[in-house]
């Protein structure tokens, strides 16, 4: 099996220390070769990236890439396909990842054994400018760190000053919308086919913008912002489409987890059902 799909492994420490990175990788090594799923494991390196790596696996025949390591490593080789089309997987390095849990993964040994039955869905793939992904967006107070903001930074973060946005939606209409920020979303760890938002298989963005609170609402509603659950909020302007133009204003930040993906103007738009995702058993979609 391991000769027919070339599997191509992309090993990324992105902050873990070096004594669990090398115990993972170890770990990894044998487990890949006792499910006989083995492959060229590449890890990341300061003079290799995540994109390097995709372009060698390429030029290698792979067919089969994984990312090993955080939510963003397979979000930046997600970003370095470039419409080729591979299968994808991937192996988490860390306990808190939003991908495992949507996949249904919860520790090295439940991905590699996953990878092997190659249970394989197709999957939305969401687009911004030349990169892709499966996850979602952020702008505005939603962009930062709230998961592991106290009430009084979250209340301090949500209390700031709402700002106007200009967005055009599915090339038909605009809306201008004075809010706190909002989410471009295509998945997120709370995604399910029995929900009306966030279901990846569905053929849509789903834009959530969340207008400005009072500090009751704030205080009730914050674990759910931080969730990016902004459907259960007040007031939350929820809009399915296909395609989303951040137009206005000019130069605002559009973020994924943390990292810096694009300023507007952007447009952000869906492709259905064309990723080939290896999934598990217990997937939340």
């Amino acid at each position: 099996m391991s000769l027919l799909f070339v599997y191509y492994y992309i090993l990324d420490q992105n902050g873990l220390p070096i004594d669990k990175f090398e115990r993972l990788q170890t770990s990894l090594s044998g487990l890949l070769t006792e499910f006989k799923i083995a492959g060229e494991l590449a890890r990341v390196t300061p003079l290799r990236s995540v994109s390097d790596l995709v372009e060698i696996a390429s030029q290698r025949g792979a067919k089969t890439l994984i990312a090993c390591g955080s939510d963003d490593t397979f979000n930046q080789m997600l970003a370095a396909l470039k419409g080729r089309d591979f299968t994808v997987g991937f192996i988490p390095f860390s306990e808190d990842s939003f991908l495992a849990k949507i996949l249904g993964i919860d520790s090295v040994f439940t991905a590699v054994k996953t990878i092997a039955a190659r249970r394989i869905e197709k999957i939305d793939l969401a687009k911004i400018g030349s990169s892709f992904f499966i996850s979602f967006l952020e702008f505005g107070v939603t962009s930062q760190n709230l998961k592991s903001a106290n009430w009084f930074t979250s209340l301090k973060l949500l209390s700031t000053d709402p700002k106007t946005f200009t967005i055009r939606i599915d090339n038909s209409y605009n809306i201008n919308i004075t809010c706190l920020g909002g989410l471009a979303v295509n998945s997120r760890s709370t995604s399910s086919k029995k929900e009306m938002v966030a279901n990846p298989t569905d053929g849509n963005l789903d834009l959530l913008i969340l207008e400005e609170l009072n500090k009751a609402q704030i205080l009730r509603y914050r674990k759910d912002i931080a969730e990016g659950i902004l459907e259960a909020i007040p007031k939350t302007t929820v809009i399915k489409c296909k395609k989303i133009q951040f137009l206005e204003p000019r130069g605002y930040n559009l973020t994924m987890l943390g990292r810096l993906v694009a300023k507007f103007p952007a447009t952000v738009e869906i492709i259905p059902h064309r990723l080939k995702m290896i999934v598990g058993k217990n997937r939340t979609f």
